[in-house]
């Protein structure tokens, strides 16, 4: 659109100067008789005054091409145009563009037919067009004639001469000798470092030189700097959502005292590897290449260690309770009762997966537990467990996962109960990932939908594992503690767990909205815990009809009305992570891609930390591990810079370089040696201190080894 005003524009101007136009165009060819069947050359001259510049194959950020049309009798066929090495200027606004000063010639390979006869004349002719600026620009073109006398033997014209000379500077195919090597730093907006080397002659660094002339430039900006002789950085600024896979273009580079220049295609998908984020570290963290049901195995194996997790514990033991509850029940009850829970988890794996799979189709780059990273979600958990806390407390009875009468021990557990109760463990199990677990999603994140589904379905059946077994061998129940007063404490002993479980959320979510964020939260709490006890005084089936009605009124602008003044407001503002101070001594750095390779490639070790606020084994590794004073004491021995890549809230960038460890969620911990981004060690999720000093040591051998 912009092109189609300035000409509209540029047209009028023109009329102004159709009486001097400040470019003058010539039809010539470097014969001046042509044999039957000889090749030869035609040319189109323009000569432009000084200070006036026209245009190139690829004009750049203004301007438009020189076009030609050839209008050639029959059994004559022009190849394809030859465009010399234009000239690249800088013009007002910090626009760049490419184009030819004081003279040029453009070509183009012909060959006369070979019925013609000697005597004939050969008529050719060409629709010229170019624009032509200085402070303002002209439009002009020209129709161009040339007779050419038919001969037995061709004759070479005067301007043979000026023909090879700007053949000669019409680029060609990069000078096999010379060695290009990419690298790709960054997302979106990109710079790419092109480095050259000759087999046998150096670089010379000239004014203009070395530089890269794209030969097109459609959804994208580009840019230069000159670093050395044989150094370039481009940097490419797509347009909107544009992805550039490729440049193609002409590098320009001085040897020999002489700028030379060559045509080549940059792939930019390969070259990325160059950097950490487009990297594939697999093999590096022991990765290897094996089949399906392999993964399915370590998703089941990761599934049923996730019910040993401390995010699943406060769950996990309601659903202890209902089995001693049910352990004087017929047996084919029991058997309901496991398979619903059961059903209830399988059923929460196969969602999470449907989940999963319409976020990843969005174009969003997720990993397990991702759902722990919108505020949202954390404070409806936060409000679940605290309403459960508090039935286990007595305040009220109400249908909750578990039991039909949590307030009590006298009642029984319905299959919906039961089912909702293996969803509850489930979501709460999210945060968490198990040994073995790891692996298999981050197989299964990269997978298409079906293996996705499998994956996750073969983590739920691990998970319900032992309920199934429980499930098909009901007389095993009776092996647990009889029923008796002892429950009414244990039941209370739960409560504290799941409000331990509240303070963990209410954590998670300072660390992504900050403190104010939890006092209102906290607040919201409040009202909560309120509208529980209206309900549990006068809500509950004993009391009259009225008074229900009038409780539950109460308690649905209770709910509301603390959602309303004290939540929606957090989170319709979404709030960015506030800065929070760790427990530990040791001197973490935020994660920054950029950052971990510039410490790499400055010899630096780095030790990169991959965790969340919502996940108990990052925590448990950073408390009781990371924080020991033999592990501090050999980061500073040897000088490790410490990197904290924190998820706790969504960041692009960590999904996908713990995508490139063959991981979807945390905790993953790497080292880098110094100097060798290519060979990171990894560690396991689990971690000891003597692990960590043993990967240090390795990893310092292998940077002074290199």
């Amino acid at each position: 659109m912009y092109n189609l005003i300035l000409l509209l524009v540029l047209v009028l101007c023109g009329r102004l100067y159709a009486d001097d136009h400040p470019v003058q165009a010539n039809f010539l060819a470097d014969v001046d008789a042509v044999a039957p069947g000889q090749s030869f050359r035609l040319g189109i001259e323009l000569t432009m005054e000084e200070k006036w510049h026209t245009y190139w194959l690829f004009s750049g950020d203004a301007g438009l091409p020189i076009e030609v049309e050839w209008q050639l009798p029959a059994g004559v066929v022009a190849g394809p145009l030859q465009w010399p090495l234009p000239n690249k200027f800088e013009e007002q606004g910090e626009l760049v563009v490419y184009g030819y000063a004081d003279e040029v010639l453009l070509m183009a390979e012909t060959t006369a037919p070979q019925e013609l006869a000697a005597g004939d004349t050969l008529h050719l002719a060409a629709e010229v067009s170019w624009l032509v600026c200085r402070e303002l620009c002209i439009p002009g073109g020209a129709s161009l004639t040339l007779a050419l006398p038919v001969a037995a033997v061709g004759k070479p014209s005067a301007q043979q001469a000026q023909f090879d000379r700007y053949a000669a500077q019409v680029p060609g195919a990069l000078d096999e000798r010379i060695a290009v090597e990419l690298a790709v730093r960054g997302q979106g907006a990109a710079e790419v470092d092109v480095r050259l080397s000759h087999e046998d002659k150096a670089f010379e660094q000239g004014e203009q030189v070395p530089d890269f002339y794209p030969l097109e430039a459609d959804g994208f900006a580009l840019s230069t700097r000159r670093l050395a002789a044989d150094h370039l950085v481009l940097s490419v600024e797509p347009y909107a959502s544009a992805q550039v896979d490729t440049l193609r273009g002409v590098l320009v580079y001085q040897l020999d005292g002489q700028v030379q220049a060559g045509t080549l295609t940059l792939d930019l998908r390969a070259a990325s590897r160059g950097g950490i984020l487009e990297r594939d570290f697999r093999a590096a963290s022991g990765e290897v290449a094996r089949s399906l049901w392999v993964y399915i195995a370590f998703a089941a194996l990761g599934g049923l260690i996730l019910n040993l997790m401390p995010c699943v514990l406060p769950v996990i033991s309601l659903k202890v309770l209902g089995f001693v509850n049910q352990a004087g029940e017929e047996t084919k009850r029991v058997q309901q009762l496991g398979w619903a829970f059961c059903a209830g988890i399988v059923a929460t794996f196969l969602a999470l997966a449907l989940a999963v799979l319409l976020v990843k189709s969005s174009g969003e780059q997720i990993g397990w537990g991702f759902q722990f990273q919108y505020p949202g979600f954390v404070v409806a958990m936060s409000a679940l467990v605290f309403a459960l806390a508090l039935s286990l407390f007595g305040v009220y009875e109400i249908l909750l996962p578990g039991t039909s009468n949590l307030g009590g021990l006298d009642g029984r557990e319905g299959l919906t109960g039961s089912f909702l109760n293996g969803v509850l463990a489930t979501i709460l199990a999210t945060p968490c990932t198990a040994p073995f677990l790891g692996t298999a999603l981050g197989f299964a994140f990269a997978q298409p939908a079906g293996v996705v589904i499998a994956v996750f379905l073969a983590i739920g059946v691990g998970m319900a594992l032992p309920y199934v077994v429980l499930a098909l061998k009901p007389a095993w129940i009776g092996h647990l503690p009889k029923p008796g007063p002892w429950m009414v404490r244990f039941k209370q002993l739960m409560g504290f767990l799941l409000m331990a479980t509240v303070l963990w959320l209410l954590w998670v979510l300072g660390n992504q909205v900050g403190v104010e964020g939890v006092v209102w939260t906290g607040a919201f709490l409040l009202g909560l815990g309120l509208a529980c006890w209206v309900w549990g005084q006068w809500g509950s089936f004993q009391h009259p009809t009225r008074s229900k009605r009038v409780a539950r009124v109460v308690v649905l602008v209770l709910v509301v009305s603390s959602y309303a003044i004290f939540v929606h407001p957090l989170l319709a503002a979404e709030q960015t992570l506030a800065e929070q101070t760790t427990a530990s001594e040791l001197d973490w750095q935020p994660f920054s891609a950029a950052r971990v390779e510039e410490l790499v490639a400055g010899g630096q070790m780095v030790f990169i930390d991959f965790t969340a606020e919502w996940c108990w084994t990052c925590k448990v590794n950073e408390r009781a591990v990371l924080a020991q004073q033999v592990v501090r004491e050999r980061f500073a021995a040897l000088d490790v810079a410490l990197v904290k890549a924190d998820w706790t809230n969504r960041n692009p960038e960590i999904t996908q370089l713990l995508r490139a460890f063959g991981r979807s969620g945390v905790p993953l911990y790497v080292i880098f040696p110094a100097g060798l981004i290519d060979q990171p060690l990894v560690l396991p999720e689990v971690i000891t201190a003597e692990m960590v000093i043993e990967k240090l040591d390795a990893a310092a051998a292998l940077a002074s080894d290199n």
